[in-house]
């Protein structure tokens, strides 16, 4: 019998808590604040600190920010060390309490979404990072965290992608908008640790999946997934031959906890999984295989002129300063990644 949509979470959350357990009298009785927590990745380290209370005597106190945006999950918190606020970090931000550590991973992140709210996305990307820095900076946190993006690298010519990188960007592509923003907000999370000592780290992230990544999306494998689900066809706007390495949510939740609490201010570390880099058709077959459909792949030019403009050929990262930094490995291969996320997504 299949895992419930529950379990498979409740796993996830497991698995991560463990292997970060060396953190727990760190954060004993610590003040977090998650930005972008209704979302994707924000839903995991909510979920996360919520079970790491239950083996600590004083709680860690969560705030939860969010402007429900993009957000499906809109139903309040019930656990009592969990405040949400709703609100919108690209205008001023008021916050009365003390705080430890904010993890700030609001972004509109899905093209299609991104491309829809352009001057959004790029208003929390830059005016949203900077509004953290400076309540970073009012109340003195031991840690801020900026979630940026593989996007920052445009179309790379060199793969595996280190850091020292300086990207094939478009700076007017119809990317851009996400693109820029995040090259901006590293540039100004950089300068304020170098002038004001903030003790900012930034994390690249490349191409994450699992659960709680709506299956409209708009994003690949959620696309792929609800087109097998339904037995519609999976389309795609392409030859095929574009590749891509992803990572499963897990891994990433617990990198990104050790950068926060040990990596160095200043550090920018690429996150994802360097093992598989799979092109877009055969992700789909393997797709295909999982879900047991009947499902046919179609190869059809996107009604969008722009769908295709400026979109990375291949995306891999370098991932040797991350394990550096917190000997750093993946563990879910993909097509054990896509099983849970296929569970989740049609279990009860």
């Amino acid at each position: 019998m299949g895992q419930s949509s529950i379990e498979i979470v409740e796993n996830d959350i497991e698995s991560i808590v463990k292997d970060i357990e060396q953190f727990f009298d760190t954060m004993e009785n610590k003040k977090f604040l998650i930005v972008g927590g209704k979302g994707f990745i924000g839903t995991y380290f909510v979920k996360v600190l919520s079970r790491i209370n239950k083996s600590l005597k004083k709680p860690i106190k969560i705030t939860v920010i969010d402007n429900l945006i993009t957000a499906k999950d809109k139903d309040p918190y019930q656990d009592p060390n969990i405040t949400f606020l709703e609100k919108d970090i690209s205008k001023e931000i008021q916050y009365a309490d003390d705080l430890d550590y904010i993890i700030h991973a609001a972004s509109i992140a899905s093209p299609p979404y991104y491309r829809k709210y352009p001057l959004e996305t790029i208003d929390v990307n830059y005016q949203g990072t900077r509004n953290l820095l400076e309540l970073s900076k009012e109340k003195k946190v031991s840690g801020i965290l900026f979630l940026s993006s593989s996007e920052i690298y445009g179309d790379p010519d060199i793969i595996p992608t280190p850091e020292s990188y300086q990207g094939n960007v478009s700076c007017t592509g119809p990317r851009a908008c996400y693109d820029e923003s995040k090259r901006l907000a590293e540039t100004v999370s950089i300068l304020y640790e170098q002038i004001f000592k903030i003790p900012v780290k930034i994390a690249r992230l490349f191409n994450v999946y699992g659960p709680f990544l709506n299956l409209d999306d708009g994003r690949m494998i959620p696309d792929f997934m609800k087109s097998a689900i339904k037995e519609s066809k999976i389309i795609i706007h392409s030859d095929g031959s574009v590749t891509r390495s992803f990572c499963y949510i897990t891994d990433v939740i617990s990198a990104l906890f050790k950068i926060l609490m040990v990596a160095p201010p200043g550090s920018i570390c690429n996150v994802g999984n360097d093992k598989e880099e799979i092109s877009v058709k055969n992700a789909a077959e393997l797709i295909k295989k999982i879900v047991e459909s009947p499902v046919e792949i179609e190869y059809k030019k996107s009604d969008d002129p722009n769908y295709v403009v400026n979109n990375p050929q291949r995306r891999c990262p370098d991932l040797s300063h991350i394990r550096k930094i917190i000997n750093y490995e993946p563990q879910i291969n993909f097509e054990e990644g896509l099983r849970r996320i296929y569970l989740w997504y049609t279990g009860n």
